[in-house]
């Protein structure tokens, strides 16, 4: 052999043979084994780069996977009612009054008037009795078959009486100097007037525009005066003087009173006041709120506030109740999507106190429900054909 040539590393007959490997492949000719020793080791590692990522990829074939244990999916639909509540719902939207019969779940609707037309302006229910405002007119109806509506006069609104039986009707003149008429009418059983007799004389007077009545109160009526030292007052008619205070600077449009306990949010804060002492306490927002958004309603013996929190940056509004004498208050579990306006009120009692029934929405509109005592709220199975949330008033069945 020569100097000037090489010998193959396979030698000989090898090397000639992985000579024409090549040229029949195509692949340039090497001198060495140094890619193919580089592509071997290139593919070596790749397989244990695998092997090892293996196990974050799929299990190894020699291990069994036990199926874990099933995870209940969501609730895409509420909790239905499933027990009696002794309570017809009066539903006052933009639709007309409807009757509820929750344990029947029947809708059926009240006739009022055929001049009955407009928005809904709230609801009072007093002994059986439910006033609708309508169109600038009082109506008041027992919601019997056959039973028409009785025409109680020109009003606004209406609030209830601190007296049983009785309601005021609020009309708004348009003269700033007597905005607010107000008179209290005594309602008999199926709805119509009855004198001043029972129960002492009905009251009345005039109020100016800076001072809205917003409830009844003991002797009178509850004032919200406007103004830097505005506040809650009680107003009496046979003095046409305003009383008792509460301090309240900002504009309130909805306030809870029963007896000389008294209710409002300012901004998201809910306050407790109490129209004899005229001190007020703020309540805490219950665990995983940010606030209140309405004061909702007292219960019938006034332990209980029903309200309504407000919605949060990762929250919804729900039903919060609140223990007057403890000032605390807890969210009631599954009363998401409690709603707070457009309607007055949004909520109520029933007769006997146990049950609450609020206006909620999420997917449509719907009647929530919750038992005191109940792990959560639940929905009443009935369809209400309305297109805003309605206000609330009840009765017992008939």
């Amino acid at each position: 052999m020569t100097a000037g040539r090489r010998r193959h590393p396979l030698g000989g007959r090898a090397g000639r043979r992985a000579t024409g490997i090549r040229r029949a492949t195509g692949l340039p000719p090497a001198t060495g084994l140094r890619r193919p020793v580089l592509v071997l080791g290139a593919l070596v590692a790749g397989l244990l780069a695998m092997r090892a990522a293996a196990p974050f990829v799929a299990p190894p074939a020699a291990v069994q996977v036990t199926p874990a244990a099933p995870v209940a999916a969501p609730a895409t639909r509420p909790v239905l009612l499933a027990e009696a509540t002794g309570t017809s719902l009066y539903l006052g939207g933009d639709d007309g009054l409807l009757r509820v019969d929750v344990d029947r779940r029947s809708v059926r609707r009240v006739p009022l008037s055929r001049r009955a037309a407009g928005a809904d302006n709230g609801l009072v229910a007093r002994g059986g009795i439910v006033v609708a405002v309508r169109g600038g007119m009082a109506y008041a109806t027992s919601g019997r078959p056959g039973r028409p509506a009785v025409r109680l006069g020109p009003a606004s609104y209406a609030l209830a009486s601190a007296r049983p039986g009785r309601v005021w009707l609020v009309e708004e003149t348009g003269d700033p100097h007597r905005w607010f008429r107000a008179r209290e009418v005594a309602l008999g059983r199926t709805g119509s007037l009855v004198g001043g007799a029972i129960g002492g004389a009905a009251a009345r007077g005039t109020l100016p525009l800076g001072q809205r009545p917003v409830a009844g109160a003991p002797g009178g009526l509850l004032v919200h005066v406007a103004g830097t030292v505005g506040g809650l007052a009680a107003w009496n008619p046979r003095t046409g003087r305003l009383e008792r205070r509460l301090a309240a600077p900002t504009p309130l449009t909805v306030v809870a009173a029963r007896g000389q306990a008294v209710a409002w949010v300012e901004r998201s804060a809910l306050h407790l006041g109490d129209l004899a002492t005229g001190r007020d306490r703020m309540v805490p927002p219950p665990p995983g709120t940010e606030g209140f958004a309405a004061p909702g309603m007292f219960s019938p013996d006034g332990r209980i506030l029903a309200a309504v929190t407000s919605v949060g940056f990762s929250t919804r509004p729900g039903l919060a109740l609140v223990d007057t004498a403890q000032a605390s208050a807890v969210r009631v579990a599954g009363s998401d999507g409690a709603l707070s306006d457009r309607c007055s009120p949004c909520l109520a009692w029933s007769p006997a106190g146990d049950w609450v029934f609020f206006s909620r929405i999420g997917p449509g509109f719907a009647i929530g429900a919750y038992r005191l005592g109940r792990a959560e709220a639940v929905t009443v199975p009935v369809d209400v054909p309305s297109s805003f949330p309605p206000s609330f008033a009840t009765t017992r069945p008939e």
